[in-house]
Parts: C-alpha cells; structure tokens; sequence
C-alpha cells in the first residue's frame, strides 16, 4: 500500500520538476497563501489566445521583425539620392585699416588726349568714362598725404542658405550587399518569430494539460480519502463487536494517513501548476482557472521515423532562419570584397548667401552660385586593410554554417527522443487501459467475496487501492501520451495540437 501512495508523490513530484514549476520564479508570499482575486473558466482554445495575446517572448520576436524590416529600409535608402540643407550665420572681427589690402591708382594720365567723337555718341561709354575721370581724379591739396583706398571691403556679417545633393553612383556593390543581407535577416527574424509563436503555444497547452493532470490525480486522492474514511468508522464498529482485529484497523489507519500525505502534496502541486498557468496567461497569481476543456484520448498511428527527421529539416523555422543568416552572411562577404572597387558619386549644391564669395567683389549682397561634382575614388593601398575585412566576413559565414549543422544534429536527436517518448507513452495507455479493467474486475469479485465472508478487510482494501492506482496511471498515460505527440509535432515542425472538448 505505501508503494501505490509513494507512486502517487512521485509522479506528482516528477511533473513539478519536469515542467519547472516553480511559477517561472514568481514571487509568493512568505506565508504560502495567495489571495484568490478572481474566477475564471477558460477552455484550451481560449487559454492559447490569452497567453499568445500577453506573451513578452512574442511581443520581443515582432519587435525584432519590425526592426529588420526598418533596417532593410534604411539600408535601400542609402542607394538612393540624399538631399540636405543648412544655413549658416558667421560675424567676423573686424580688421584694422593698416591691415587691409591697399593701393592707389592716377589714372589722370589717360585722359590727356581726346576721345573720338563717336565713342562719345554712345551714353554708356560718356558714363563710364565720367566715372572713371571722377575716381581718377587727385584731390585737391589739403597738406596731408593721401589715404589709399581699399580694394576689399571689410564685411563683418556673413549669411549662408546652401542645398547639396549626393547621389551614390557605384559604391564596389557594398549598398547592394547590405541591403540584400538585411532583407535576408528580416526574414530570418521572421522564422524566428514563428518558432517562438509554436514553442509559446506549447508550453501553455502543456502547463493547461498539466494542470489537468494533476486536478485528476487531486481528486482521485480525495476519493481515495473519503472512501478509507468511511471503511475506518466501519472497521471500528466491527472492532468493538469483535468482528475485527486491531491489526486491520491500523492498517486502515496507515492508509488514511498516507493518504493525507498525498492530498497534501497533491494539493500543493495543482497550487504551483496552478502559479504557472496564470503567469503564462498574464493573470494574476491567485487567479483561480477552471478548465473547461478536457482530455479526448484518441490514439493515433506513430509517424514514420525517417519522414519525421526528413520533414523536421525541412519544416522547422530554425533551419529556414539559420540558412537565411548564412545567405546574410555571403552579403557581408560580398560588402567586404566591394573595398577592393573604386566609387563614383555625383553632387551637386546651390548657394545663396551674403556676401557670396565667388562674387566678393559686389561687396555686402545676396547673390546665388550653384555647383555639381562628379567624385571618382579608389583606395590603391591600405596596408591590407581591406582583405582583412573579408576573411573576418568568410569567417562569420563559416561559424554561421557550423551552426546549421549543429541545429540540425540538435532537430535530430530531438526528434528522436520524442519518437520514442510518444511510442513508450501509446504503449503506457494500452496497458493503463488493461490494468483499470483489471482492477474494477478485481474489485468486483473481492467485494462479492467480503459480502459472502469468503475475503478478509485487508483484501477488499487492497483491491480499492488497485483499482485507484489503476484509474491514477491511465488518467497519468492519458495526458502524457497527449503531452507527447504534441512535442512530437512540435519537433517535426508542425502545429502542436493537443486533442481535447
């Protein structure tokens, strides 16, 4: 009898340690008691949409999609032109008069002959030459000596509009390299996110299912309490008649009493499986779920192993996404190789500003000047700078590959494992199956025998605990069976559906 109740602790223990239990390190309060803060009744459907719609794991995967897909338009942006613009406002310090460049000019000299009479006929030439006459002419003597003049004028305030176009001709392919290695790593973010949407989806039919387990396991110890309660008060009143020994009312005693032991455990393990699920649905601790859904058992045929690890190559989100990296990583390479090219970019600008310096002459004004460029570089010799730069590339693509192979003898071996788990746990229900026929059969006959006086109390106990052990495997295989097929599916690189109504 204690080898059934030691059963019982055990697999309840082994399901706390194999899920992790301990609420994902949630914080319970020091007096163990968590204050209940509402019910709810969710089926497996309804869970699964609660705890995908609350899942940071997601929410962190779609961030890391919506930054690749930034990325890749960033990087097509750089091939494309760039406009920019700037104003600029400068005050310059002043420069003394002995500073500045100087110098005068008599031109009186060329006016002493006479000019032909039919230059004079057109105004412009008569305006200029009274211009030139009256800067020309010397001032009349006043004793000091004369001032040069200065040839630049001194302009202290400076204002700049400038707009410059660049556009990237021939960059060495490195644009086209980095845009193509980001497109590759946005998808590769995307199969990401895929394999964390079927892992989450899993680990929360997994907990709810668990969960259900050990409810079962929970109410067939509380049934099992009941009943050797109820067999204890009789045993007690044929004790008094003399109908039975002591002996049989201790061994009713010990079974009660292991069978508290259970309850206790039992209870604290739906307590904690209970912490998980609601910490996986973004619930409060204390939130207290009924499942609405239960386990449909509904045996299946096992896949066949080698189309299992040929679809799981193939499938998995993993191997699509480590292969697109390694497509990334080539870019990279190809990126590297471009600073062996020469580049070519165009430019071109427009100015407005006051003074202009192409126009200095024309003093403190607003004048406009425009420019364009063509630029041609190449870098001939950077100590192998370049070279270096594409074997750490090759390299990347050479840890990136070892990856890959090392993923797929991972997807292998996991494939594995799960194969033969979900072959053990179909073979487990068959023969739970059996033994619960058996054990009601059992039951039956020994209970028709202790009413005829034909079978002792310490048999038809033995019987009752059979038959509960009996119920505690199958409801056990049941589930775990489910459990099993699910990760099964999972590992192949299928929806992981779990069977329930």
């Amino acid at each position: 009898m204690k080898t059934f109740f030691a059963s019982l602790v055990l697999a309840s223990v082994s399901l706390l340690s194999a899920q992790n239990l301990a609420a994902q390190n949630a914080t319970i309060p020091v007096n163990g008691n968590v204050q209940s803060t509402q019910k709810l009744r969710l089926t497996i459907e309804e869970a699964v949409k609660m705890g995908m719609g609350y899942s940071k794991t997601l929410h962190t995967s779609e961030m890391k999609v919506r930054a690749a897909e930034a990325r890749v338009g960033e990087t097509g942006a750089a091939m494309l032109p760039s406009l920019g613009v700037s104003a600029t406002y400068a005050r310059l310090s002043d420069i003394p008069a002995d500073r500045q460049f100087q110098f005068q000019l008599d031109a009186s000299q060329f006016f002493r002959g006479t000019v032909d009479p039919a230059l004079l006929a057109d105004p412009a030439v008569r305006n200029s030459l009274a211009a030139i006459r009256q800067l020309s002419t010397p001032p009349p003597p006043t004793g000091e000596p004369a001032q040069p003049s200065a040839v630049f004028p001194v302009i202290l305030d400076n204002y700049q509009f400038q707009a410059n176009i660049t556009y990237p001709v021939f960059t060495g392919f490195r644009l086209e390299a980095a845009k193509a290695a980001a497109e590759f790593n946005a998808q590769a973010a995307s199969q990401d996110l895929v394999k964390d949407r079927f892992e989450t989806e899993f680990s929360i039919k997994n907990a709810y299912w668990s969960l259900y387990k050990v409810r079962q396991l929970q109410t067939l110890t509380a049934e099992t309490i009941e009943q050797v309660t109820a067999r204890l008060g009789d045993a007690q009143n044929l004790l008094k008649n003399g109908l039975l020994t002591t002996n049989d009312v201790l061994r009713l005693q010990l079974q009660l009493s292991n069978a508290k032991i259970t309850k206790i455990d039992a209870d604290n393990a739906e307590r904690l499986s209970s912490l998980q699920l609601n910490n996986a649905l973004g619930l409060p601790l204390g939130t207290e779920i009924e499942l609405a859904s239960q386990i449909e058992y509904k045996p299946s045929s096992v896949p066949d192993y080698e189309k299992a690890i040929q679809r799981a190559l193939e499938a998995r989100a993993e191997v699509s996404g480590t292969q697109l990296r390694i497509k990334a990583a080539e870019e990279g390479v190809r990126a590297a190789r471009g600073g062996y090219l020469p580049t070519l970019a165009l430019s071109g600008s427009a100015l407005e500003a006051n003074p202009n310096q192409r126009l200095s002459w024309r003093g403190a004004e607003w004048n406009f000047t425009w420019q364009l460029a063509a630029q041609l570089s190449w870098t001939v010799w950077n100590w192998n700078t370049t070279g270096y730069q594409v074997a750490q590339a090759e390299a990347q693509v050479a840890q990136v590959e070892d990856a890959l192979s090392m993923l797929k003898d991972g997807i292998k071996l996991e494939v594995t494992q799960n194969y033969f788990t979900l072959q053990q746990s179909r073979e487990k229900v068959a023969v739970a199956q059996q033994g619960v026929e058996q054990a009601n059969e059992n039951y039956r006959i020994t209970n028709e025998k202790f009413k005829k006086g034909l079978a002792l109390t310490s048999d038809l106990t033995d019987a009752e605990t059979f038959q509960l052990q009996a119920k505690v495997n199958y409801v056990s295989s049941v589930v775990d069976y489910e459990i099993a097929q699910a990760r099964l599916q999972k590992s192949i690189g299928d929806q992981p559906a779990l069977a329930g109504k």
